[in-house]
């Protein structure tokens, strides 16, 4: 966590020598043998001058450690500052300096809860933006099947990041419950009642299913069937209209999706701030197209679009020649609508790639109405969830539902929990609920968010691979090392300068390497942060749980005698820190297992 201060004198550095210190970057080596801290400044300053006195980087790189060595800082925390191949400068911290992590983070440990508090070790202390996150937007009446399990997933773990940074947040989902898709499953409604009546009396579980089956009903037949095809658009315009009677089943059926995403945003542990719906953005962006008609939008073939192609991208229809304005238009007075709920710095739009060109679009089209918000807009894009078998589709049907793929994890994790016979029956169901969970959001958080990523079952739930249950059982492993030993922060937590400066002597590897993971923290959750890719902190935290693992098989740590207090410090640190950077992921952790 001493990364800030490191730049701050490598700045002055730079700046005694007479450079400029603009974009100065301070990385975190994947050689850990490469020290602690790395910059490859000097090559970035050599490129500054082009006169016939042109340093080479390592000529500039060393000018730049000398100059460094002279601070008090460098002197009482660097073992050694080394410049390597190409100009790089390697920083090695004193593992006296290291130490003092061990204080600060496991003086956290009485604190840790979800909600992050202040004194959290993975937070910054810089000023933040207005945020609103747009995520867990569903189509209403068909069921959210697991490839929507990355988006709430996605969606839930970036707030989470971003929060730590200082930014106020505002979570929103937007829920398209009118148009095409729900005139469809209507039509499907009105042509099965007696499967509509039976269907009232089913959990809500089953009558998502049914309400999933109606749209592929429905689907199916507006593709092959001419007649059916015009009763289904005439039952859309009939609810744009709002016919009494059509709104009475399309409301009815809407209740049952509504309690069903309640269920899945109670199932998934996210809380949104608002729940914003199509059907009360229709009508004034409908409104706001017709009021731009002539200088935004245009007609053609009937039907009112804005020429893309003005701007390289391509053309949409922003009202149908029906009249009804579509998802284009609804998202012109969307944006309005949310900075009006929540006047934010930037929204950001978790939404799958296959949208990318769409979003080009609407905030082309938005920039024209409103340059300033359009500016404050952005699209997160993320690849798909696929199954062994490809692609899901809900106009198929071939989905498997977020609510079934948690059911077939908890199975499986059931399985490995029944093993542990120190768990009681209340206990062990509890275990499993978070290990489930965790099995379920690691499996897709461990992923780039720009990548497609196949759904692997037994792999999610592997106590011995990249997964959520892996880091989770390295934490239950870690508190069990600190129940057994009685450990006691207040009393028992050394402090760095009860140490002698030779103690990189007393020092195994793999304590130091755990040591260096410890101060890399900060700075990973904020390169998560900046990025928004949460695989950044699950990467780091396998490497942690694999260090730990590592050093627990191979030393004794209760009973080290003179060594106990160090190691017993770390194991608190690695049970703080994976706690922390799990909860970050929207994971909860077992005490046991």
């Amino acid at each position: 966590m001493l990364n800030k201060r490191i730049l701050e004198d490598l700045k002055k550095a730079v700046e005694d020598l007479g450079y400029q210190s603009d974009d100065i970057v301070l990385s975190i080596p994947k050689n850990s043998a490469f020290g602690d801290y790395t910059t490859n400044v000097a090559l970035q300053l050599a490129k500054q001058k082009s006169d016939d006195n042109q340093q080479s980087p390592e000529e500039i790189a060393n000018q730049i450690v000398k100059k460094m060595l002279s601070f008090d800082f460098a002197q009482d925390n660097f073992s050694e500052i080394k410049v390597a191949g190409g100009g790089f400068i390697n920083f090695f911290l004193q593992p006296n300096t290291l130490l003092t992590s061990l204080h600060q983070v496991c003086d956290y440990s009485s604190l840790v809860n979800p909600e992050m508090e202040v004194d959290d070790p993975s937070t910054s202390s810089g000023q933040g933006k207005k945020i609103l996150i747009e995520y867990a937007s569903f189509n209403a009446l068909k069921p959210v099947h697991v490839g929507h399990m990355r988006n709430i997933t996605l969606g839930e773990s970036i707030t989470r990041l971003l929060e730590t940074q200082g930014n106020n947040i505002f979570r929103v989902t937007y829920t398209s419950d009118i148009g095409l898709p729900s005139a469809k499953v209507i039509w499907a409604l009105i042509n099965s009642p007696k499967e509509f009546k039976k269907a009232k009396d089913k959990s809500l579980i089953e009558k998502t299913e049914f309400l999933g089956q109606m749209y592929v009903k429905g689907n199916s037949v507006y593709e092959a069937d001419e007649k059916a095809r015009n009763e289904i658009k005439e039952i859309n315009t009939k609810i744009y209209e709002r016919d009494k009677k059509l709104v009475k089943i399309w409301q009815e059926a809407l209740s049952w999706t509504f309690e069903y995403f309640k269920f899945i945003y109670d199932l998934m542990g996210t809380k949104f701030d608002k729940e914003f719906l199509e059907s009360e953005v229709e009508g004034p962006g409908k409104k706001l197209v017709l009021e731009h008609l002539g200088d935004v939008f245009f007609e053609s073939d009937g039907a009112i679009i804005f020429k893309g192609g003005d701007y390289g991208l391509h053309n949409r229809v922003f009202i149908s020649s029906a009249g009804n304005p579509t998802y284009e238009a609804k998202d012109m007075a969307l944006a309005e609508v949310q900075y009006n709920s929540f006047p934010f710095d930037q929204a950001i739009h978790v939404v799958a790639n296959d949208q990318d060109d769409y979003f080009k679009v609407i905030f082309k089209a938005l920039e024209q109405l409103n340059p300033s918000l359009a500016a404050k807009e952005m699209h997160l894009s993320y690849g798909y969830v696929l199954l062994p078998s490809g692609k899901m589709s809900s106009r198929r049907g071939n989905v498997v539902t977020l609510d079934e793929i948690y059911d077939q994890i908890k199975e499986k994790v059931e399985e490995i929990v029944k093993k542990s016979e120190n768990l009681k029956k209340e206990e062990g169901e509890e275990v499993t609920k978070l290990v489930s969970m965790g099995a379920l959001k690691f499996s897709i958080l461990k992923y780039a968010p720009n990548t497609d990523i196949i759904f692997d079952l037994e792999k999610s739930v592997s106590l011995q691979g990249d997964s959520g249950p892996y880091i989770q059982y390295t934490y239950a492993r870690a508190k069990s090392v600190l129940r057994h030993a009685q450990y006691d922060y207040d009393v028992e937590l050394p402090h760095s300068d009860s140490h002698p400066k030779n103690i990189s002597r007393e020092l195994e590897k793999e304590e130091r390497l755990i040591l260096q993971k410890i101060e890399h923290f900060q700075s990973i959750v904020e390169d998560a942060a900046s990025s928004m890719h949460p695989n950044v902190v699950a990467t780091y935290l396998l490497e942690m749980s694999s260090l730990f693992n590592l050093f627990y098989q191979k030393y004794p740590i209760i009973k080290a005698e003179e060594k106990s207090q160090v190691r017993l410090a770390l194991t608190c640190c690695v049970a703080v820190i994976l706690k922390q950077g799990l909860n970050l992921l929207g994971i909860e952790v077992p005490e046991r297992m």
